[in-house]
C-alpha cells in the first residue's frame, strides 16, 4: 500500500448517501491526505445527475435498487441485475485493488456485504441515519464495523457501531446583500423580512412545498419570504407570489444557507447534519413514507443539538404556521464562518481516523497531521 491509501466509496441512490461521501472526498482532498479516492454509483438517472453536477465521474454498476420490498417484473429485473452486478464487483475490485472500500448506505452495499469473503478488502459501512436500514443491519450481520452519524442507531447494539458523524459540506457564508444578488435577486434585499429556505430533499418533496405554498398565504407569513428550490434551470429568481419564490435547483447552498434565516425541511440526516453545523434553526418536516420511519427518529435526535421544531404533516397547516412562528423567532444573528469549519473538520477527521486504521496490508494508521 505504500502510504497512500486507496479507497473506494460506494454512494448512490440519494443524495443522502451521495454528499457524505463527496464531503468526505472533498476534505481530504483539502488537507492534502496520503489518499486517492474512486466513487461507485448505481445506474439510477438521480445518481448520475448528483455526480455530473459535481464534477466527479464514478464508476457505474448496472443496479438500480434493491430486489427487496418490489413486486412482479421489477422484482425479477433487479434480482437479474444483482446477479450480474457481483460478478462486475469482483472485476472492478481486482482491477482497481482498492485498500479499503467504504459503503455509504443504501441498496448499493447489499452486493458488497455478500461479497465481503470473496473480495478479501477490508469494509467499512457508514450509516447516516438514526435507524440502520437493511443493508446495514446486513453489513453487521456480516462482521463489518459500523460506523454512524448519530450517537445512536436503532435495530444496533451499543457496542455494533462506532460514531463518528456525518460529513458536511463546505458552505462559505456571505453577507444576505450579497447572497440575494447570487441567487440572482434584483436590487436591495428586501427589508424587514424573514427568509425561510424550504428543502423538499431528494424525494418526497413536493408535498412539502406545495403545504408551504398554501400556509404562505396567511397575514402572519406576510413578512416571509419563502424560497422553495425548483427543478434545474436558468439562474435566476423566479415569483410565484407575493413571498414565495423559486430557486434553481443547487448542490451548492452557500449563498442559500447565507440568506436563509430558518429551514423547513424534510429529515434526512446529511441535511439535518448541515443545519446543526451551520447553526440554522429548522421546522421539521419527517417524510412518513421513510423505510422504519428513520426521518422520524432523525429529527428527534437533531433535537438534542440543532434548534427546531417538528411539525407532521397529518397535523394540519394551522399547527405548522405555529411552527414556523416558532422557529424563527429563534433567527440566527449570524453565523460564524469559523466555528462551522471546525465543527466540520472534526467530523472529517473522526472519520479519517477510522478510515486511516484500515488497510490490506495490515500496516496501521496512516498519519493525517
Amino acid at each position: 500500500m505504500g502510504n497512500k491509501l486507496k479507497m473506494l466509496f460506494v454512494a448512490g441512490g440519494t443524495g443522502g448517501h451521495i454528499l457524505p461521501a463527496v464531503s468526505f472526498g472533498n476534505w481530504i482532498e483539502e488537507m492534502k491526505l496520503p489518499a486517492e479516492i474512486i466513487y461507485l454509483c448505481g445506474n439510477r438517472m438521480l445518481e448520475q445527475k448528483i455526480y455530473n453536477a459535481l464534477n466527479i465521474e464514478p464508476i457505474t454498476l448496472s443496479l438500480s435498487g434493491s430486489p427487496f420490498g418490489v413486486k412482479g417484473l421489477r422484482s425479477f429485473i433487479r434480482w437479474k441485475e444483482l446477479i450480474f452486478s457481483l460478478v462486475k464487483i469482483r472485476n472492478i475490485v481486482r482491477n482497481i485493488k482498492p485498500d479499503l472500500i467504504v459503503l455509504f448506505g443504501g441498496y448499493l452495499s447489499v452486493p458488497f456485504a455478500l461479497m465481503t469473503s470473496l473480495l478479501r478488502v477490508p469494509m467499512i459501512a457508514h450509516e447516516q441515519n438514526a435507524v440502520a436500514g437493511k443493508s446495514t443491519r446486513l453489513c453487521s450481520r456480516k462482521g463489518m464495523l459500523i460506523i454512524t452519524g448519530w450517537e445512536e442507531c436503532i435495530n444496533l447494539g451499543k457496542s455494533d457501531f462506532r460514531h463518528v458523524g456525518i460529513p458536511v459540506r463546505k458552505f462559505n457564508i456571505i453577507k444576505k446583500q450579497k447572497a440575494w444578488e447570487t441567487l440572482g435577486g434584483d436590487g436591495v434585499l428586501p427589508p424587514k423580512k424573514r427568509f425561510s429556505l424550504v428543502m423538499g430533499g431528494s424525494i418526497g418533496g413536493e408535498s412539502l412545498k406545495h403545504a408551504v405554498m398554501e400556509v404562505a398565504k396567511r397575514e402572519s407569513l406576510k413578512n416571509h419570504i419563502f424560497m422553495l428550490l425548483g427543478p434545474e434551470g436558468k439562474h435566476g429568481i423566479r415569483w410565484i407570489s407575493d413571498n414565495v419564490i423559486v430557486l434553481p435547483q443547487a448542490w451548492d447552498l452557500s449563498a442559500h444557507f447565507s440568506l436563509a434565516d430558518y429551514v423547513v425541511t424534510r429529515c434526512g440526516a446529511s441535511t439535518l447534519s448541515e443545519l446543526i453545523c451551520y447553526h440554522v434553526p429548522s421546522v421539521l418536516v419527517p417524510w412518513e413514507e421513510a423505510s422504519d420511519n428513520h426521518q422520524l427518529a432523525n429529527a428527534e435526535i437533531f433535537l438534542r443539538s440543532g434548534i427546531g421544531t417538528v411539525w407532521q404533516e397529518r397535523n394540519g397547516l394551522d399547527l405548522l404556521e405555529e411552527a414556523i412562528l416558532e422557529v424563527s423567532d429563534k433567527c440566527r444573528s449570524g453565523i460564524d464562518q469559523n466555528m462551522c469549519d471546525e465543527k466540520r473538520n472534526d467530523i472529517c477527521a473522526r472519520f479519517w481516523s477510522v478510515v486511516s486504521s484500515f488497510s490490506t496490508k495490515g500496516e496501521g494508521p496512516i498519519g493525517c497531521f
